[in-house]
């Protein structure tokens, strides 16, 4: 899977036992330009859901190991497959199957036999309505929506071994300012990538949000020496590879000279990255509002250093 999945290319997942069901759809997304991804139970697509992270998936109701609700109730309760529309594909036609589906969260529901230019219809209105609501245009990451639902979703686990890391990147702004916003993309996009490498191979329910802008939010548990693990990945990646960004002048004497907000030219070092760590290995953290409070004082704190940071909540109360 791509490290930044482009929006233009969207990835599908079809469930379904059917042989012929499954190479009939894929035939008919391969010629609408998108990527397919097979599955032929629900076991199996359970694992490449969580692995691939696709934008749409189309899930048979009846399967031979699970029923789709089954699959479809999993896929619901982890933060990093929480969010993405699945469209029930079944012969089981009556309403109140059809009721059942879109109550547990289904985002639509077609009949077998069905015609496979109201099957692509449907499934551009669902990416359509994913990329305008749900997801960042810019990195493809879950947004705002998402990353309350994941907090939210997440804390109903009562573990102690939950770490929400809240990134936001230092004197970006006069980077921005120096180069213009297409290459402050850039940087954005390298960011993102840096945090799903870094991130979500540590645990099936690992999560990374795209807050907007320089601002992202990853979700993980395990111990805090995982957890540092990971923090110390992110930073030793992001200053390896964020100069590759500046010219070579700037990059050489290790600053760049802009206005600052109040017109003065100044002169601002590399871009570094801060990370704010909140956890519940000492104390219970109630709601997603509670974690941001703490996140954002956090991140303010980390801002301090001259360098790339990563700060751990030590509070008990």
């Amino acid at each position: 899977m791509s490290q930044i999945r482009a929006m233009q290319t969207s990835t599908i997942l079809c469930i379904d036992d059917d042989p012929n069901i499954r190479e009939l759809v894929q035939a008919a997304l391969d010629l609408d330009g998108y990527d397919v991804i097979l599955a032929s139970d629900g076991a199996e697509g359970l694992q490449k859901a969580t692995r691939e992270q696709p934008h749409l998936i189309i899930l048979d109701v009846m399967l031979p190991d699970m029923r789709g609700w089954d699959v479809l109730h999993a896929l619901k309760e982890q933060p990093r497959t929480a969010s993405i529309p699945i469209i029930f594909l079944s012969a089981l036609d009556e309403t109140e199957h059809r009721v059942t589906g879109l109550a547990l969260g289904a985002d639509d529901y077609v009949g077998k036999p069905f015609a496979i230019q109201e099957l692509l219809a449907r499934v551009r209105t669902q990416l359509r309505h994913a990329e305008e609501h749900l997801l960042s245009e810019l990195t493809g990451l879950p947004g705002n929506t998402q990353i309350e639902r994941a907090l939210r979703q997440t804390l109903l686990d009562e573990r102690r071994d939950l770490y929400v890391l809240y990134v936001d990147l230092d004197n970006f702004k006069s980077f921005n300012d120096a180069y213009g916003f297409l290459r402050g993309n850039d940087m954005i996009k390298l960011l993102a990538g840096i945090l799903q490498s870094a991130i979500l191979p540590a645990h099936a329910s690992a999560f990374v949000g795209h807050v907007g802008g320089d601002d992202f939010v990853g979700i993980l548990r395990g111990s805090d020496t995982e957890m540092r693990n990971v923090c110390e990945a992110i930073i030793g990646q992001f200053d390896a590879q964020v100069p590759a960004l500046y010219d070579l002048e700037d990059r050489a004497r290790g600053y760049v000279s802009t206005m600052d907000r109040q017109g003065v030219r100044q002169n601002f070092p590399i871009v570094t990255v801060s990370i704010g760590v909140v956890t519940n290995r000492q104390r219970v953290l109630k709601t997603e509002y509670e974690v941001s409070d703490i996140a954002a004082q956090l991140k303010k704190q980390a801002k301090l250093s001259a360098s790339s940071v990563y700060l751990v909540d030590q509070r008990t109360e």
